[in-house]
């Protein structure tokens, strides 16, 4: 599990905003087959790895993912 999960963490990492829908499209395009990627969503929630609200997910900037600005529309 630890490789998926830092796999759908990079997706939400590259795409934040995403929804669940989005998200697990977005896995499978770079091949993640997982069929679990909501739960893998509330897990990462859980350890405050990721943010959600209002239905749509981003990666907490800590570690690798800690970037000077976050440049999107929704931010």
């Amino acid at each position: 599990m630890p490789e998926v999960y830092d796999r759908i963490l990079d997706v939400v990492a590259g795409n934040p905003g995403a929804t669940v829908e989005e998200i697990t499209d977005l896995a499978h395009d770079c091949g993640i087959t997982d069929t679990g990627i909501p739960d893998l969503l509330t897990t990462a929630e859980g350890n405050d790895d990721l943010l959600e609200f209002d239905g749509r997910y981003w990666v907490m900037r800590t570690g690798k993912y800690r970037f000077h600005r976050y440049d999107h529309p929704e931010t």
